[in-house]
């Protein structure tokens, strides 16, 4: 599948790119088990996310890179007790 990247988007989020890890596509040049990973502009994200949902897909796993905020997020803190 290919997706268009466009120029939408404020210079902040242009450099931002979204990676969806992506499983059970409906489509004939994809089968229905195979995972892929669609790379996205950030600005185009949620459009994909509805072609996904709209293909019978389903988003497993969600990468952000570039941008202002290119660290890796903390990981979460253990509840004491």
């Amino acid at each position: 599948m290919k997706v268009s990247t466009g120029t939408r988007g404020t210079s902040l989020d242009s450099a931002r790119q979204v990676a969806l890890t992506v499983t059970g596509m409906n489509n004939i040049d994809y089968s229905r088990t195979a995972d892929m990973v669609m790379n996205v502009p950030f600005t185009r994200m949620r459009e994909t996310m509805h072609l996904i949902h709209c293909m019978g897909g389903r988003i497993v796993g969600v990468s952000v890179t570039g941008g202002a905020n290119d660290t890796p997020a903390p990981a979460p803190r253990k509840a004491k007790g």
